[in-house]
């Protein structure tokens, strides 16, 4: 939802081999009290259940070491105590002490999946939420506002859908990890109010609690392994209807508008009951009907689904979608943030950008494409950009190294 802030500056230079990062950072903590016994410990090391191996040019003990020290550089250099709320945290995502519910949920599944890892871990997750709830939407309450400035002075805004989607799916985790059943029952309550308010009757996803309007949706927000995890948790059959016009929503963009590329685009449109890609400044830019800062996530959310989930849909819609990468851009570090659905890059693209470039390593995890996962994850450990770029990269690090388990 949110466009990153100066996305083409400060870029790392890719390093071709597996590395460890070191332990500068890793004895820094954020919480002096001891962490409560976590359930499900990182590293889970757990076996792939997708076509494709894990990354295979490091062992599992020098990528699980490897993540931990990253995370450590993550959690120094993003997580921030709030000004206003006594042993609240917040995610900063301007550094200038901003923060987004986007931004929100990321800090709050990475921080309950470190678990373990990180003594502080049950510390930080119950601050960020305490954060959260603390600024809610102005349309409906059970969502958090969607943008909160440095000062934390009340904002009355409303919700972005994807932060809600991501911070419902932290409370699962949190539930599986530390065994409380307030966290469920918070998650129970929040999945029921985005059921009713962000779901449409076709069972497409709204953009947030402000979008009234039909045929309006955003790709990136297509999240099929939360959707399973939704439906478990509360036994609702509405989120496999999600789940299912999600896939085929992706579909008919691919087959309609991305056929030789497989890519998808930042926002797209139900007209004569198709849905297609928006024009430019539908609502974030010119970029907007492009695979751009939205879209580029599309590939973390379906490779994840198709590794937990072992689900035959998701791999469909993301081998065209490899098979250009490997066949057109030819090395993820190659790979330039934004183009066109025919494969055309935009103009003044710059490439390095980790939030294009991780999502495909997960993608190409489930689609047999061992050197582009070898690649991507060793161009992934070394590289240290914005708020936007780290926290999807280390997310998706934690799927390509077998450590981001379904709730």
């Amino acid at each position: 939802m949110n466009t990153p802030l100066d996305p083409r500056s400060n870029r790392c230079a890719v390093v071709g081999i597996l590395l460890v990062l070191g332990s500068l950072l890793t004895g820094i903590s954020h919480a002096s009290s001891r962490d409560q016994k976590a359930l499900r410990p990182f590293p889970q090391v757990e076996k792939i259940s997708g076509t494709g191996p894990a990354p295979g040019n490091a062992n599992r003990p020098q990528l699980n070491a490897a993540i931990a020290d990253y995370y450590a550089y993550w959690k120094s250099k993003y997580l921030i105590a709030s000004t206003s709320i006594p042993g609240a945290w917040k995610v900063n995502y301007d550094r200038k002490g901003g923060t987004v519910s986007e931004a929100m949920g990321y800090g709050m599944m990475i921080t309950a999946y470190m678990a373990g890892q990180d003594p502080a871990a049950k510390n930080l997750f119950d601050g960020l939420n305490a954060f959260r709830k603390h600024f809610p939407s102005k349309i409906n309450p059970a969502f958090m506002c969607w943008k909160i400035p440095a000062k934390e002075s009340p904002r009355r805004d409303d919700s972005a859908t994807d932060g809600d989607l991501d911070i419902a799916f932290a409370l699962l985790l949190a539930h599986t990890q530390w065994g409380e059943a307030a966290y469920l029952e918070e998650a129970r309550v929040l999945i029921g109010a985005i059921g009713r308010s962000l779901v449409r009757p076709d069972f497409s996803i709204r953009l947030g609690d402000w979008n009234d309007a039909d045929g309006q949706t955003r790709p990136s927000d297509f999240m099929p392994l939360h959707f399973r995890a939704f439906q478990k948790a509360t036994g609702d059959a509405l989120w496999n209807k999600v789940e299912e016009k999600s896939y085929s929503i992706l579909s008919q963009l691919q087959a309609r508008n991305a056929r030789d590329t497989g890519l998808f685009p930042d926002f797209a449109i139900l007209e004569g009951g198709n849905w297609k890609p928006t024009k430019a400044g539908f609502l974030e830019g010119p970029h907007d009907g492009e695979f751009n800062y939205n879209a580029c996530r599309v590939p973390w959310r379906l490779g994840w689904a198709a590794e937990r989930l072992d689900d035959e849909r998701a791999k469909r819609i993301l081998s065209p979608f490899m098979e250009w990468m490997v066949q057109r851009v030819g090395s993820p570090p190659l790979l330039v943030d934004g183009y066109r659905l025919d494969g055309s890059p935009v103009k003044g693209g710059d490439p390095g950008s980790a939030c294009f470039i991780s999502p495909t390593g997960v993608a190409a995890m489930v689609t047999g494409k061992q050197t582009w996962l070898d690649k991507t994850c060793a161009f992934a450990l070394t590289s240290k950009d914005l708020y936007y770029q780290d926290s999807v990269n280390l997310l998706c690090l934690l799927v390509m190294s077998g450590n981001a388990w379904m709730p």
